[in-house]
């Protein structure tokens, strides 16, 4: 057995499911102590011996299943439950006679008194009952707790391995910055998704890329498909573990989102912090054999030798792959980037490398108590010693940007969100920036990856005057790539953009950011001129907030308060009047901070961060913009 896992850990009592605060111990005992044994031995199947131990010890000590289940007993079922998908041949019809013993199981021992106190299929039968369930109908529901919870992890885990095995590089990073682990999770789920696709049924006749789906028509949804669009994700064949993957679809959505991917994350997480500490190289000692499953992209057998570092590394303190969500900063410099732009040099607090970040990231600031806002990251995203923001004071400000430049100064600590970047750059052949004003800051950054990979591309620069363009002096160094428009000045100096963007091509795309009118201005020229939507990518700083219409309720589940919002009020306003702690950022639809669930009624969406299929399901509404088409709106606030 492996060191430390000895003596085992009987369920903890109360534990329910989603609530893993209290396992986490036990989580991360029973990782260290593998990756300890594992590494002492030097090779090992990566699949066999490493990613399948923690999901069979663990599922069966958390389902709190009895003893007659053995760990090859609980993979049968595992395989078995998603070999029924898909095509009928040989392993289907195994998997029939599989679940059939999986059914006999459940008939013996889906009772309350045989299964171990505190686990989570026990809690099954003590709240069922409840809930209208019967006996019978619990002791089913136990498979749900049994199959989804190993085969997808165990996949998932040793896929991780083989890309960190191909990819050493990237390895590095995380062992330079163990914050990076879970992006790293996240990185291998949209890269391998285990489950490649399911199987849904349209609710409404609906066109897509030409195509009518009728209503009631059986569609494969291809994740697998998703995760690699070249329009979302720039490189998407290559494993990178600074890309922004927080909307992957790897875990499913919405309603069919994992149930159990908060366990199977925490579970590769803590693997990948113990594996970090030990080991500075994967090498594979064999060829990886696939495993034959009509559903799981898996292999059965990764054979691979680990290369030990001299020293056993420490989780720096901050760093660590659990810290919280904001970085605690120092305002290194503050001075005036142009008229009423101030620009901000932030270094980490304790001296520790700042979190990586893509080209046409941003972070959250925290001004002050109540008081949100994000800026864009502006400058070369390979300098690790510190991040820059270039922050335009609004006359219109609703207190975010006139707080920064009156009470922020050079020396102040502040805190800010990790990096997030909802305006990646795409591979192309040639890249046009187009930026307004403070439209700028995501732009530089984007020059600079684009300088750095050899790219081909121009940055067109457009103000009113040159006082009030900020870092066009540290854009020299880009030379004849560069282009600054003034619009009062003389006329070769002006934009123009139908010049710009004539050759319209799929191997040309098109980036806008700036002031609204300014954006549609571009992005309506450059549909004129025939480009096509998925080559053209904007950033809205904010957005016109329209807040008429009629007056509708709102009822704010969790808080028990209901109040009417009028004409001209927002939901938050009303939520913060009525005593309700709500966050917000934007204030404008275009960050996704304010994002709330819905229980009943219809929203009437005003927001730009949604995706259209997102705003059709109704399942969340943003508080700071958006209204109600029905009399009263159910929120689970």
């Amino acid at each position: 057995s492996a060191k430390g896992l000895e003596g085992g850990v009987e369920p903890r009592a109360g534990v329910a499911p989603g609530s893993l605060r209290d396992v986490e111990p036990r989580l991360k005992a029973a990782a260290d102590g593998l990756i300890e044994t594992l590494c002492d031995r030097g090779e090992f199947d990566a699949i066999a011996d490493l990613a399948q131990f923690l999901p069979v010890t663990i599922v069966a000590e958390l389902v709190g299943l009895p003893q007659a289940v053995d760990s090859n007993q609980m993979l049968k079922w595992a395989s078995a439950a998603f070999n029924l998908f898909g095509t009928e041949n040989a392993r289907t019809v195994q998997a029939f006679d599989d679940l059939k013993t999986l059914r006999d199981f459940l008939l013996e021992y889906g009772r309350p008194e045989r299964l171990a106190e505190g686990g989570w299929a026990r809690r099954i039968f003590e709240v069922g009952p409840e809930r209208g369930l019967s006996r019978e109908l619990c002791a089913q529901l136990m498979r749900d707790y049994i199959n989804p919870s190993l085969d997808t992890t165990i996949s998932a885990t040793g896929q991780i391995i083989k890309f960190l095995a191909d990819n050493p590089e990237q390895w590095l990073k995380v062992r330079a910055d163990p914050a990076l682990i879970p992006n790293a999770v996240e990185e291998a789920v949209r890269l391998a998704t285990p489950i490649r696709a399911f199987t849904r049924y349209a609710i409404e006749d609906i066109e897509v890329s030409g195509h009518v789906i009728p209503k009631d028509k059986r569609v494969i949804v291809c994740y697998a498909s998703a995760n690699r669009d070249p329009r979302k994700y720039s490189d998407p064949d290559a494993f990178d573990v600074c890309r922004d993957v927080h909307d992957h679809v790897g875990f499913g959505q919405g309603v069919h989102m994992c149930m159990g991917m908060h366990l199977a994350r925490r579970e590769m997480i803590l693997l990948l912090e113990a594996l970090r500490r030990r080991v500075e190289r994967f090498e594979l000692s064999g060829a990886p054999e696939i495993a034959m499953n009509n559903t799981i992209r898996a292999y059965s057998k990764l054979p691979v030798r680990v290369h030990l570092a001299s020293e056993v590394l420490t989780d720096p303190v901050g760093t660590s792959a659990t810290a919280a969500p904001w970085i605690d900063v120092r305002i290194a410099h503050c001075e005036p980037a142009a008229a009423d732009v101030l620009s901000l040099e932030l270094k980490s607090a304790d001296g520790a490398p700042l979190p990586a970040y893509e080209a046409g990231a941003h972070v959250d600031v925290f001004v002050r108590s109540g008081l949100i806002r994000q800026y864009s990251l502006t400058g070369d995203p390979g300098d690790r010693t510190r991040y820059r923001l270039g922050i335009l004071r609004d006359p219109e400000s609703r207190g975010g940007s006139a707080a920064v430049h009156a009470e922020f100064a050079a020396g102040a600590g502040i805190r800010i969100g990790r990096p997030r970047n909802n305006f990646p750059l795409h591979d192309a052949g040639h890249t046009i920036l187009v930026a307004g004003g403070i439209g700028i800051t995501p732009m530089l950054s984007m020059a600079y990856a684009l300088e750095a990979k050899g790219a081909s591309w121009e940055l067109h620069y457009c103000g009113r005057t040159r006082e009030r363009l900020a870092f066009c002096e540290e854009m020299d160094r880009f030379g004849d790539k560069v282009h600054i428009h003034i619009s009062t000045g003389p006329q070769e100096q002006k934009l123009d953009i139908e010049s710009v963007l004539r050759a319209a091509s799929p191997e040309r795309h098109l980036y806008v950011c700036g002031p609204g009118g300014f954006m549609d201005f571009v992005v309506r020229t450059a549909g004129s001129l025939g480009w096509a939507d998925d080559c053209v990518h904007l950033e809205r700083f904010g957005a016109e907030v329209d807040t008429e219409g009629a007056p509708f309720t709102v009822v704010a589940r969790k808080s028990g308060k209901t109040f009417e919002v009028a004409p001209g009020e927002t939901i938050a306003d009303r939520l913060v009047a009525n005593g309700v702690g709500v966050s917000m950022s934007c204030q404008s639809g275009v960050c996704g901070t304010c994002l709330t669930r819905v229980i009943d009624g219809m929203p009437d969406h005003r927001d730009l961060v949604q995706t259209d299929l997102e705003k059709a399901s109704n399942a969340k509404i943003t508080i700071c913009c958006s209204r109600s088409k029905t009399r009263e709106l159910v929120l689970d606030i």
